[in-house]
């Protein structure tokens, strides 16, 4: 494995995304339905949430709350050479596992707390050097064993610190996402209503009201909308073809894209991309 690369794991119930950059690179902003727990292990990762900003160094830890939209920058030492860091995402059923069976106070209850830095401990580096051993090694991945040493290294963390457990059992209580955030960030992504409403902490018909209270319009036909608007964007001023415009803006097949954008616009994808240049 190179030296720039991001690779994602996907466990029965855990998903884990290893990045590694040696490449200078813009901010990325992203919008995150889960709790994360990050940790570094080369470099530097500087996070922004809102006006708030925030360190995560060497061999440390930082735990990011979920319904946030975090802006993520990394930077290292010309001795490093590049940056290394590993995103575990945390489901509220995950994180009530890890707690079970460990005592805690009951959480602060709609605290705003959005970031915590997790201080790393020698067992729990222990923990994270066969765990990052393993997932680095790519081949053959045991994920039984990647859920049970990530449980395993959150356990050690709580009852190392139990003022970090009792966050980490905020941070699982259910509540409602910024329903107007969570969809300006995901609606290019084909992913089905239902998971949108798991994600926003709502049921489906609930999902469907608040959606139609904020955009007056239903989800579908608001989301099929938006994503027409920016395909002509796309294509209009970035010079994309409708070949490589569908898959950017969620549709499923090219056929699908060309009729819903021929219906909505009265003329077809393919001669819209044409146009657009004959007038240059």
């Amino acid at each position: 494995m190179g030296n720039h690369y991001i690779k994602f794991i996907y466990c029965n119930e855990l998903q884990i995304a290893a990045s590694c950059e040696d490449r200078v690179g813009d901010v990325m902003s992203t919008y995150l339905p889960s709790t994360i727990l990050f940790f570094t292990q080369l470099g530097t990762l500087h996070l922004k949430i809102g006006s708030d900003e925030f360190l995560i160094p060497k061999n440390n830890f930082g735990l990011i709350r979920k319904h946030h939209t975090v802006q993520l920058r990394k930077t290292w030492s010309t001795e490093e050479q590049f940056a290394k860091t590993y995103g575990f995402v945390l489901t509220n059923d995950f994180i009530k596992k890890v707690i079970d069976h460990i005592e805690l106070p009951k959480p602060i209850s709609n605290s705003n707390l959005c970031f915590l830095e997790v201080p790393n401990t020698d067992q729990l580096q222990e923990i994270m050097d066969s765990l990052i051993q393993h997932i680095d090694n790519g081949e053959n991945l045991n994920t039984s064993y990647v859920e049970q040493q990530t449980r395993k290294a959150l356990q050690a963390l709580i009852l190392a610190n139990k003022d970090i457990g009792i966050i980490f059992k905020e941070f699982s209580q259910n509540e409602k996402a910024n329903l107007e955030e969570l969809i300006l960030n995901n609606y290019l992504y084909n992913v089905p209503l239902k998971v949108l409403a798991e994600q926003s902490g709502r049921s489906l018909s609930t999902f469907n009201r608040d959606f139609k209270v904020i955009f007056n319009e239903t989800p579908h036909k608001w989301i099929l909308n938006k994503r027409l608007e920016h395909a002509k964007h796309l294509m209009e001023h970035d010079q994309m073809k409708p070949s490589a415009v569908f898959l950017q803006c969620g549709f499923e097949d090219l056929s699908h894209f060309s009729r819903t954008f021929k219906k909505k616009f009265e003329i077809s994808p393919s001669v819209f991309y044409k146009n657009c240049f004959q007038e240059m």
